[in-house]
């Protein structure tokens, strides 16, 4: 199984003109021509959070329109610019699931690789947090099956790397490591946030976060930032390869 991810879009709505606006949406387009053009191709696409730059059902609507060009399935779960109820509004027939009630957190199935999309998104702050209720519900389905490879996207890395994108804390990382720290077949947690790949272990798992579509991750070397996303690849032994991939 082929699975691309893809993080931090900051769509605007159609007809911003803005600098940062056209830059994030001409990378997303260079993106999806690329994924579409894989060989072998993806079986589906991962979208880590702030798939908007302001949460508007505007913005919403403009990045469903980009992102149907993809020639595969495509799953999401908000960020902090992102809001949840314009999210569900615009891509609930195809893109996101609501399965705990009020947050957008569901399971995608259907493949070699259960993933699970898990809402972070705290009440207040950019900060993530997953409340008890996502807890018991992320526990529930991963003791459903404790064989099949499984991947968690989310939108916050839930472990500090140090980094000055990463100055707001996951208030409860540590209990949502705790959850996962039971099963060993969770391959990997996938997330956003940071604006840079990192990977990290964590709780007996992986934790990876992906590059955006063009926005900085503050790092003194940065130069140039130059948008890519992550190609995770199946082997035969059941272990996830990534690799990143630049756009344009």
């Amino acid at each position: 199984m082929r699975i691309v991810q893809i993080s931090d879009l900051n769509i605007a709505a159609k007809g911003d003109d803005t600098p940062r606006s056209v830059t994030m949406l001409d990378n997303l387009v260079s993106a999806i021509a690329s994924i579409n053009q894989l060989a072998p191709s993806a079986d589906l696409v991962l979208i880590t959070g702030n798939i908007t730059g302001d949460g508007s059902i505007e913005a919403s609507m403009h990045a469903r329109e980009i992102l149907d060009g993809l020639k595969c399935p495509y799953k999401l779960v908000p960020g902090p610019n992102d809001d949840r109820q314009n999210l569900f509004g615009t891509f609930a027939d195809k893109a996101v699931a609501n399965e705990v009630g009020g947050v957008l957190s569901y399971v995608v199935q259907g493949f070699p690789i259960r993933c699970i999309g898990l809402d972070s998104l705290g009440h207040h702050g950019v900060g993530g947090r997953v409340c008890p209720k996502r807890l018991n519900w992320l526990n529930e389905h991963l003791a459903s099956d404790v064989t099949i490879p499984t991947v968690i996207f989310t939108h916050h890395i839930p472990v500090s790397v140090g980094l000055p994108t990463d100055v707001e804390p996951f208030d409860n990382g540590d209990q949502l490591g705790a959850v996962i720290a039971q099963y060993s077949n969770v391959k990997r947690l996938l997330c956003g946030q940071i604006n840079v790949a990192v990977h990290v272990g964590w709780h007996g798992t992986i934790v990876t976060s992906a590059p955006s579509m063009g926005m900085a991750s503050g790092l003194a070397d940065e130069g140039g930032i130059q948008a890519a996303y992550h190609l995770h690849d199946l082997t035969d032994q059941g272990e996830l390869v990534t690799r990143s991939v630049p756009v344009g």
